[in-house]
């Protein structure tokens, strides 16, 4: 009976403990929106507007056409070049990590080539694919692939090897193999790279759209800058510190769902 009665117990201080961190967040938020406020009324400057001010413009951007023009398809590039980073980084990956030998011939390679800044690889990813859309979602991958190839990679290597002998024995090899032995096993390293790449892909969009493109939250941004659009340049920033919120979010659920698994491992080796 005491099992029964200790579970219950301990969930609602997690859910406590949960609601807490929750309610503190969102109120260091309200400390920094009303730090702003009075920062800004107190200095008084024309390039730093009041925190209602920008979020007014912030109002006027997500209820006008920069949503459709701008905000929409920042995202989509976004998404659509984390997704290929995070396949094409774990296939890579865990490829790598498990042919040993290959892996071993290919690491100076890896290192030589993830130490390469993705901005500087902007100017040539404009002379190949021209300005638009497909050279900012390739600039997003070159820049997001590496923490999830890192990550997938080391998590190969880690693997416990009695896990894979034990697969061969049961002629699982190949494809296979990856997909339901490695794959498992390297799960929660690989989101760590993910959640990684996530946040990469944001940081590179922006400056890629700056320098060849014609619309996303990054043309958005240098566009109110140069034209002395103050309010709405900070509003700019301010959706972009939105969607990343809503993004990272999203994927700590999806996180907490896939690896729910590796949590209850971890009690019942702790007799919990």
């Amino acid at each position: 009976m005491t099992p029964v009665a200790v579970e219950p117990a301990a969930r609602r201080r997690q859910a406590v403990r949960r609601l807490g961190l929750r309610a503190a967040g969102w109120a260091g938020v309200l400390a920094v929106a009303v730090a702003w406020q009075l920062a800004s009324l107190a200095l008084d400057k024309p390039a730093f507007p009041t925190f209602t001010a920008a979020l007014g413009a912030v109002g006027q951007v997500v209820t006008g056409p920069a949503l459709t023009a701008d905000v929409l398809p920042s995202l989509a590039r976004a998404l659509i070049g984390f997704a290929i980073s995070a396949v094409a980084g774990i296939i890579i990956g865990l490829s790598l990590g498990y042919l040993r030998g290959l892996g071993d011939n290919c690491t100076a390679v890896i290192d030589f080539l993830r130490s390469i800044p993705a901005p500087l690889l902007i100017p040539l990813a404009i002379v190949l694919l021209g300005l638009g859309g497909q050279m900012v979602v390739a600039v997003v991958v070159a820049a997001a692939i590496w923490p999830v190839l890192i990550n997938a990679f080391d998590a190969a290597r880690r693997t416990e090897p009695l896990y894979l002998d034990t697969a061969r024995s049961c002629g699982i090899r190949g494809v296979t193999l990856l997909r339901i032995v490695l794959l498992p096993a390297a799960l929660p390293m690989v989101m760590a790279g993910l959640r990684i790449a996530l946040s990469t892909s944001l940081a590179v969009l922006v400056v890629a759209e700056m320098l060849g493109a014609s619309s996303g939250i990054g043309y958005f941004i240098q566009q109110a800058q140069q034209t002395f659009q103050i309010p709405q340049t900070y509003a700019g920033i301010i959706v972009l510190a939105a969607v990343g919120w809503f993004l990272d979010t999203v994927f700590l659920l999806a996180e907490h769902r896939l690896l729910r698994w590796e949590s209850a491992v971890t009690r019942g080796r702790h007799g919990i």
